[in-house]
């Protein structure tokens, strides 16, 4: 039996796999990003760059796309380290979240960064960085509602624990 060929097909486009699933519109993509947190228990939150082709002016996690036949944990540290010049050993996956731009549907899965006391260095990405109480984020309004959304699952899942 050829999945492939029952449910979906693959399709290389310059060097990047891309998956097509019973004729949809839009690729779906994987992206990876990590909640990283300060002493305080704050989460560092990183503010998109004016001329960002997505989200400009938002906050967001450290994060982005993955490579071409690169792991989810290589993508992650990659991406810590290119946005924050901070490197992280990634714990467990914190959760996911889905979203769409307009020329693609994104799976975007979020790491548990871990604890971090470390000087950060934006990289041309972002304009500025903040640690942020869980609170606050959770009343953001300049950060993207599903990013809003994952930090309240977040917060319900680690209540539960704590209790």
């Amino acid at each position: 039996m050829n999945i492939f060929k029952d449910f979906g097909k693959i399709a290389f486009k310059q060097k990047k796999l891309k998956y097509y699933y019973m004729n949809l519109k839009k690729p779906y993509i994987i992206s990876i990003y990590a909640i990283l947190r300060n002493e305080k228990g704050e989460f560092l939150l990183l503010r998109r760059s004016q001329n960002s082709h997505s989200n400009p002016g938002k906050w967001d996690l450290p994060g982005g796309k993955l490579n071409h036949r690169e792991l989810l944990e290589e993508a992650v540290v990659r991406e810590v380290l290119e946005e924050t010049g901070i490197s992280i050993i990634p714990g467990n996956i914190a959760g996911y979240v889905t979203f769409e731009l307009p020329d693609k549907k994104v799976i975007a899965i979020v790491y548990d960064g871990g604890y971090v006391i470390t000087d950060i260095k934006l990289s041309y990405e972002h304009m500025e960085y903040a640690w942020i109480d869980l609170d606050t984020i959770l009343e953001m309004n300049t950060l993207p509602p599903y990013f809003r959304d994952f930090f309240k699952k977040f917060s319900i899942e680690n209540k539960k624990f704590s209790e």
